[in-house]
């Protein structure tokens, strides 16, 4: 199904709402990938392809994997699962089951390393792509 806005708008949305922050690698790259795309509609392809792009771009500045407590535990399980079978509903449950995942997680990366004990608070970078991802699975 096709969305209504073109990538090179969509583009523009996302670089709007990222900060200047380590964490918005991910969308600033995904704003590039989707300004790559040209004119037309936005399908899902698209979104898939660019998110790709926005990770294998992401991997140039992290170590992070899955299990380090950073928005990766969402991020990759759900862009994996994007790729497989291109069912945004999948992708985002996939992202929240990541996010959720690192809830009492110990840090080795990222700000949290930084804070302390954060209990039983799930990683705000994980988190943000869960919510991502369920917008667009809303969306669509």
């Amino acid at each position: 199904m096709p969305y209504t806005r073109q990538p090179t708008h969509l583009s523009l949305v996302i670089t709007r709402r990222a900060n200047q922050k380590n964490d918005s690698i991910f969308l600033n790259s995904l704003a590039k990938a989707l300004r790559g795309a040209g004119e037309g509609e936005v399908s899902l392809g698209v979104w898939a392809n660019a998110a790709m792009a926005a990770l294998v771009s992401l991997r140039k500045y992290t170590p992070a994997q899955p299990g380090d407590r950073t928005l990766v535990d969402a991020l990759q399980p759900c862009i994996t699962s994007l790729a497989e079978d291109g069912n945004v509903g999948k992708a985002a449950k996939a992202a929240r089951e990541g996010a959720e995942s690192t809830r009492g997680m110990k840090a080795s990366l990222g700000r949290t390393v930084y804070v302390g004990d954060v209990g039983d608070t799930p990683d705000p970078g994980a988190i943000g792509i869960a919510v991502l991802m369920e917008g667009l699975a809303e969306a669509v």
